[in-house]
């Protein structure tokens, strides 16, 4: 078991009377998902944007106008909770250094550092127009988990998850202003990956099956009207098998057989999806594997693969 706490914070994205006004609450959802055990924070997508969604002010400030010089200091309220709770924070913001203007997120460590910096690799139609600069994906590994960045707009290509997918991310962090598409699921169960995405009106995580674990955002009524805090944390374990149909369906049986609650087993029957986790700190998944001659997906697809290529070149 490799057992980790992520919260997504869906921070409302209605006007607020000023910046200082939005960070407070942000700060406050911060603390409360650090009381709910969480080990890694998420938050939305554009923090420097306090208001231009509501009636009272229907136009949204510019880039330019909004774009922090000093990222670091505008969010050191929420970087001195993070210290506090000693939990990693992932918050994004608009920026602008001597290379221009910049649509980022930065994960900030429990010792308050900017460890990681991801820029959005596809910009906007209109933020491409206002000057946002085109970023390189990047990644980070977190404890043992291998992190890969998306900002909105880059969970709309295909590329941007293959290079998830090439880099072998466990876990994409997406700071959105929008929920991300179905590709997301379809992306979690292909590559036996996991998603955590904040976004004001519907956040969520996602496990490798391509399920939510946990979602919720502003698009419920009773959170509309103050009923609840926007916060929502689960614990995944990053060890937790994907494995083929094929080769693996007949030692199902014999898995529960031996080891019963200590194990989860779930079937996926429309994608002929095995996934199998321990539920006992002291049996670990890669045993499972050995003892029963077990094969992931991923591996069963490379093998084969591998297998397709030296027939084609006979």
């Amino acid at each position: 078991m490799n057992p980790r706490t992520i919260s997504v914070i869906a921070l409302s994205s209605a006007d607020y009377p000023s910046l200082v006004a939005k960070l407070e609450e942000a700060v406050r959802w911060v603390h409360v998902a650090a009381r709910q055990g969480a080990e890694l924070v998420v938050l939305p997508e554009c923090l420097n944007y306090y208001y231009g969604d509501g009636y009272a002010h229907p136009n949204p400030p510019t880039i330019a106008g909004s774009a922090f010089d000093d990222w670091c200091g505008a969010t050191s309220v929420l970087i001195e909770a993070a210290m506090q709770r000693k939990i990693w924070l992932v918050i994004p913001v608009l920026h602008r250094d001597a290379k221009g203007l910049w649509n980022s997120f930065f994960l900030i460590s429990p010792e308050g550092e900017a460890v990681w910096r991801y820029d959005k690799v596809s910009p906007t139609p209109g933020e491409l127009d206002q000057g946002v600069q085109i970023g390189v994906p990047s990644y980070y590994d977190w404890q043992g988990v291998r992190l890969g960045g998306a900002i909105c707009f880059d969970t709309c290509f295909p590329e941007n998850l293959e290079h998830w997918a090439s880099h072998d991310v466990q876990l994409g962090i997406v700071a959105s202003l929008w929920p991300g598409g179905s590709q997301l699921n379809n992306f979690c169960k292909i590559h036996a990956a996991r998603v955590a995405l904040s976004y004001p009106a519907w956040s969520r995580i996602i496990d490798i099956d391509g399920l939510e674990v946990v979602e919720g955002g502003y698009r419920h009524e009773t959170l509309r009207f103050g009923f609840g805090a926007p916060v929502y944390t689960a614990t995944l374990n990053f060890d937790r098998l994907s494995l083929y149909g094929g080769l693996n369906q007949e030692k199902m049986i014999a898995v529960t057989e031996k080891y019963g609650k200590r194990v989860r087993m779930t079937f996926d029957q429309g994608n002929c999806l095995w996934f199998l986790e321990s539920r006992d700190a002291g049996l670990h998944e890669q045993e499972l594997l050995r003892e029963f001659d077990l094969i992931t997906a991923r591996d069963y697809f490379a093998d084969y693969a591998k297998r397709l290529c030296k027939k084609c070149t006979v």
